[in-house]
């Protein structure tokens, strides 16, 4: 019994060792943070959605010209506006109609889910199985269209409903008409359906894909139901199937793929010649890309020698990239501009045209009658109709975007300009005094080709536009319509976020908030000044107590660097402050958000928390050299560290660095050159960074080594070329020269920076007999999503600064290492 008594004892001690803060967790309890908000089509509406910190999602829906109007709702999965006045929702199990106006409301039990098609005008309630899985149609004035009974599920394909009914035996796809009162079927068979697409050609109809029993079988349904099996043997086994747009008006553009099992032998054999890695977790993925002419009964397999085919318009191009077989392993690419050989392949006349290397910054328009890429230090403009390429005089950091009418849209700092893509004439549409100008509404569209290899374009008649000052965070917002250009945001410091427009474009709603503003929502009427519709934690008065100072220094090349140093809340100018410093690479354009009080960390720091308990924070700018990360990072801290010694109030006897991650690498190094610090808190960070860069990283499923020749740690060699750089830039070198408190953390499971990366840097502190405790977070990965470790490890990071920085003592998880305490 004595043994007993004592272990749970020491269990007690280890899990509630950390000081109870209880004025910080009430603060944290009565805050939310916003998470969306939406607007009515009409924007006489406005939904606002927000989470509080036991993670409890509410929804309020308010009225935006009479906002002393609202409802409350909890547990909301979805929402849609059938109209301007009616909402529905589904809540649980439970479907809910709101007559917005009235504020009258009417329920449906036993609801699976819920969905509605604005184009169509169509609401679907799917019921579960005690209503025999039935779906009802409805449309926009809740009016009854038609009932289906036994439905598995739907999608919405290229504008038509295709409904997945099991009726026995038969499995039936169903394509309900456009007024949702009937339909007809498409296709019937005992094979599960796995997948229907709409095909992509000029004869309408569907690409069906059902499960068989040696892999899939696909066929083509055409719009009399005539049938064409996809029959070619070379291609019959395969297990996945991806239809694409496809430029040729006669093809099927498809990715039929397979996945191969893996190896289940004793030994796991890894070939160097491996270009994917992933290959040996998950199986190699072998795969073709086909153009399929169902009419003809024909298969085309595409070129193998080329990847990320893309059809662009109906011009039968295709382009591709050619693949890259020097390439040691795939993920070589993902830190550096991608070069690569970008061709035009016609698949009517076979012809393959060179487009050189594009240097990864590619955007189409939204027919594909216009490819514009950036090569050879010139903007080109090709016309794929007449293949035409012409070149286009705009800057290097030109963004465009194609409008409506058919032009293209430049945004260059402050600057907006309209070009002419026949004769390549431009004016200059809108000229305002700031660094950056950009549209807000444009739509983009990533390809097969690569992220920035890209559709961008216009949907909308107007822009909504946004222009911003780097250096101060002022930012404004307009709308331009038909060359009237109208003031939505004045000239502000606040963080806009979540800015959208009613469908006529005469109401405006918005989030603003600052670091000592909790966020507000605002609406505008086109004719009159904006108003307050919403405050979020208006009760949060603690956070005008909050202020911040500049402090400007110089970066690595002598560039104009800043950090925002934010006094604590009981800030007296006649007395002296511990600091905090976050460091992770720049920072200042996160310095304009609402600090919210929270436990919910998933980086291990939270600024509101450190002032609201004494401290100031300081969250600098860093940039970088050809020295490699760590050491730039210390010569910007050291710039830093210079200007806030100038500053009265800092006690720089106490002084703590922190930081995770890249920031948890630089904190590991600073702390073997600098005495400059009284306590360092590094949560999974690098320590070694030549064990590292040729470990295997398995986030990725690959080596490590091209994070540091091409990534974030800024090495820009490998360690054969530039030994000396990784001797200098490598925290664990240099261990025995820390001589100031670290606290460790990490997840066991992170696969992106390695758990034993942080318990090395443990075990050559403990080694030279320095005050370090690690703290390893069981189940957690590179950040901290448990609430439970995310609270346990706030609560430590707040009692190591009052160890190390107040000199409070009697924490025992702390004095355990200060007095060997058992």
């Amino acid at each position: 019994m004595m043994l007993l008594g004592m272990f749970v004892i020491r269990y007690h001690l280890a899990l509630y060792a950390q000081t109870p803060r209880p004025e910080l967790e009430k603060l944290a309890k009565d805050i939310v943070e916003p998470l969306d908000i939406q607007m009515s089509p009409d924007g006489k509406y406005a939904l606002l959605f927000e989470i509080n910190e036991d993670s409890k999602v509410s929804l309020i829906i308010s009225e935006t010209e009479k906002p002393f109007r609202k409802i409350r709702k909890t547990n909301v999965s979805k929402n849609f506006f059938l109209s301007n006045d009616v909402l529905v929702l589904q809540v649980g199990s439970v479907f809910q109609k709101i007559d917005l106006k009235s504020q009258k409301e009417s329920e449906i039990q036993n609801i699976k889910t819920i969905d509605f098609l604005e184009d169509e005008k169509q609401l679907l309630i799917h019921y579960d199985s005690s209503k025999n899985n039935m779906l009802e149609i409805y449309d926009d004035h809740f009016i009854l269209r038609k009932r289906i009974e036994s439905v598995l599920r739907w999608q919405k394909t290229e504008g038509d409903l295709i409904i997945f009914e099991n009726k026995g035996e038969k499995k039936n796809l169903l394509k309900v008409s456009s007024d949702g009162s009937s339909y007809r079927t498409i296709w019937s068979s005992e094979n599960e359906v796995y997948k229907v697409a709409k095909s992509d050609t000029e004869k309408e109809g569907y690409v069906v894909s059902v499960s068989a029993a040696k892999g899939l079988k696909t066929y083509f349904v055409g719009s009399d139901l005539t049938i064409v099996e996809l029959d070619d043997p070379s291609i019959s086994k395969y297990v996945q199937i991806t239809v694409k747009k496809s430029s040729d008006a006669n093809a099927v553009f498809m990715t039929l793929s397979d996945r191969l099992p893996l190896d289940d032998q004793t030994v796991s054999i890894w070939y160097g010649k491996e270009q994917d890695l992933s290959n040996y977790f998950y199986g190699e993925r072998p795969s073709t890309d086909i153009l399929w002419y169902p009419e003809e009964k024909k298969v085309v397999r595409l070129d193998t020698n080329y990847i990320g085919y893309t059809g662009i318009g109906r011009s039968n191009l295709f382009l591709r990239k050619k693949k890259d077989r020097r390439m040691v392993d795939v993920k070589e690419r993902i830190y550096r501009v991608d070069q690569e050989d970008i061709h035009l392949w016609n698949s009517v006349t076979r012809e393959d045209r060179f487009l050189g290397k594009d240097g990864d910054v590619m955007y189409f328009d939204r027919e594909g009658n216009f490819i514009l890429r950036y090569i050879e230090a010139n903007w080109k403009l090709l016309e794929t109709k007449t293949m035409t390429d012409k070149i286009v005089e705009m800057p290097a950091t030109a963004v465009p975007c194609f409008s409506l009418s058919g032009t293209i849209l430049w945004s260059s700092k402050g600057e907006l300009w309209e070009q002419n893509t026949n004769d390549l004439q431009k004016k200059k549409i809108v000229s305002v005094n700031a660094d950056i100008i950009e549209i807000l509404n444009k739509k983009q569209k990533s390809t097969e080709a690569g992220v920035n290899r890209r559709y961008q374009y216009m949907d909308d008649r107007y822009l909504l536009i946004a222009t911003h000052q780097n250096n101060d965070l002022r930012s404004t917002y307009y709308m331009l319509d038909q060359g009237k250009k109208l003031v939505i945001v004045p000239e502000s410091t606040d963080r806009i976020k979540h800015l959208q427009a009613s469908k006529d474009g005469r109401r405006f709603m918005w989030t603003e908030e600052n670091y000592n503003k909790p966020p507000v929502v605002m609406v505008k009427i086109k004719s009159s000044a904006s108003r307050v519709v919403y405050q979020f934690n208006a009760h949060d008065i603690g956070i005008k107590k909050i202020n911040k100072k500049q402090l400007y220094y110089k970066g690595v090349n002598n560039e104009d660097l800043q950090a925002s140093l934010f006094l604590s809340t009981d800030f007296d100018s006649q007395k002296k402050y511990p600091v905090v410093l976050w460091i992770y690479e720049k920072q200042q354009e996160f310095t304009d958000k609402y600090l919210v009080p929270t436990f919910k960390n998933t980086r291990g720091f939270n600024a509101r928390l450190l002032l609201e308990s004494g401290y100031m924070v300081l969250m600098p700018d860093i940039n970088y050299d050809d020295r490699g990360s760590a050491l730039s990072a210390l010569h910007c801290i050291n710039n830093v560290m210079d200007e806030l010694s100038k500053v009265e109030q800092v006690d720089m006897r106490n002084i703590a660095l922190m930081g995770q991650s890249l920031g948890g690498y630089e904190t590991n190094f600073i702390a073997t050159q600098s005495n400059r610090f009284a306590a360092y808190i590094s949560g999974a960070g690098a320590s070694d960074i030549i064990h590292m860069a040729n470990s295997f990283n398995y986030n990725f499923q690959s080596p490590d080594y091209y994070r540091f020749e091409q990534g974030p740690f800024k090495i820009r060699a490998s360690f054969e070329e530039n030994k000396q750089k990784y001797f200098d830039n490598n925290p664990l070198y240099h261990v025995s020269k820390v001589n100031a408190p670290m606290l460790l953390w990490t997840g066991t499971e992170d696969k992106n920076v390695d758990q034993e990366e942080t318990r090395t840097f443990f075990s050559a502190l403990r080694k030279y007999r320095k005050t370090v405790i690690a703290l390893f977070y069981k189940g957690e990965a590179h950040t901290i999503t448990q609430y439970p470790a995310q609270k346990d490890y706030t609560l430590r990071m707040l009692d190591w600064y009052d160890y190390f920085l107040r000199g409070k003592r009697d924490i025992t998880w702390i004095d355990k290492q200060m007095k060997d305490a058992y």
